[in-house]
């Protein structure tokens, strides 16, 4: 995703397109004012590539039913509730790993979703 997409539809949206694309939890974990669009637009694709790897649309699994959190350590952990729940349950996944990474320009991520 090119952050500059996502800072401009923020500009023009504020607010709601914020609450209605990220959790206050990633919102709360993307507070520092020079690197908040990179780190949300790192957010975004990687929901977007958990979507893809469940094999579901954003409509079916809603943009707040999918989160993004950072452990202690750094690492990003995949937070599944509603019907991206749902979905990872019926199709047996257990767990969703991602990696995410963002330039100043650039944020990309991939998502695997694991079977045990």
């Amino acid at each position: 995703m090119e952050v500059d997409r996502l800072r401009s539809a923020l500009a023009r949206w504020g607010d709601r397109l914020l609450h209605r694309l990220f959790t206050a939890g990633e919102l709360s974990g993307a507070s520092a004012p020079r690197t908040r669009p990179q780190r949300l637009a790192a957010r975004f694709a990687a929901k977007e590539a958990v979507m893809k790897s469940l094999g579901v649309g954003w409509v079916a699994g809603g943009w707040q039913a999918i989160e993004i959190r950072t452990d202690p350590r750094g690492k990003p952990i995949v937070l599944l509730s509603g019907p991206a729940a749902k979905a990872a349950e019926d199709l047996g996944v257990a767990e969703v790993l991602v990696s995410l990474t963002h330039t100043a320009h650039l944020a990309v991520a991939s998502a695997i979703a694991l079977r045990p």
